[in-house]
C-alpha cells in the first residue's frame, strides 16, 4: 500500500510540475510577444520621425538661408527696427547689416530664431575672414557655439554664394538640433 501512495504521490507531484512549466512557458511567450510588437512598433515608426526631423531642419535651413541672404525688412533696417535680418544690399553683403546681424545674435539670440521662425539653432559662417569691430569671427549664430566639435543629434548644412568684399564667397547655414556644443 505504501507503493501505491508513493506512486500516487509521484504521479501527483509530476502533474503539478508539468502545469508550472505551462504557466512559465504561457508567461515567457505573452513576453516575448509583447517584446515584438514593442519592436515592430518603435521599427515602424522609429525611422519616419527621424526622416519628418531632417526635412523639418532641411526645411528650416532653406528658408534661413534665404531671409539672410535677401536685404531684410525694413531694408535699411538696424538692430532696433528689424523685422527680417537680411544681410544683403544689391545683392552683395552688406558689413553694416553682417555687424548687426553679429550684435543681435550675440545680445539676443532668441530673438533672431524668432525672426527666422525656427525653434532649430542656427550658425552662419562666410568662408572668408570676417571682421566685426576690429574682431576676426567665425560665424554668427548660437553663442559659445563651435562648429569644428559640433555635438548636435542632427545637423543640416545649407551652401550659397555671395559676393562679400567684391569678391565670391561661399556662405554656409548650419542648422542643427541637440545641444550643439
Amino acid at each position: 500500500m505504501k507503493k501505491l501512495t508513493g506512486k500516487f504521490l509521484l504521479t501527483e507531484m509530476g502533474n503539478k510540475k508539468s502545469q508550472s512549466n505551462s504557466i512559465d512557458l504561457m508567461i515567457a511567450s505573452t513576453i516575448f510577444g509583447l517584446g515584438i510588437i514593442v519592436f515592430l512598433i518603435y521599427s515602424i515608426n522609429g525611422p519616419n520621425e527621424s526622416a519628418e526631423t531632417i526635412d523639418s531642419l532641411y526645411g528650416d535651413g532653406e528658408s534661413i538661408s534665404e531671409i539672410i541672404l535677401s536685404e531684410g525688412n525694413p531694408e535699411d533696417w538696424d538692430y532696433n527696427n528689424v523685422d527680417k535680418i537680411g544681410i544683403l544690399t544689391d545683392n552683395k553683403i552688406d558689413e553694416r547689416k553682417l555687424e548687426a546681424f553679429y550684435d543681435l545674435s550675440i545680445n539676443n539670440y532668441s530673438f533672431t530664431k524668432r525672426s527666422f521662425n525656427t525653434l532649430y539653432d542656427y550658425y552662419f559662417i562666410i568662408d572668408d575672414n570676417v571682421s566685426i569691430n576690429g574682431n576676426n569671427i567665425n560665424g554668427i549664430g548660437k553663442p559659445n557655439f563651435n562648429i569644428s566639435n559640433i555635438d548636435a543629434e542632427n545637423i543640416i548644412k545649407i551652401t550659397r554664394f555671395s559676393i562679400y568684399k567684391d569678391k565670391p564667397v561661399n556662405a554656409y547655414i548650419y542648422i542643427f538640433d541637440g545641444n550643439g556644443e
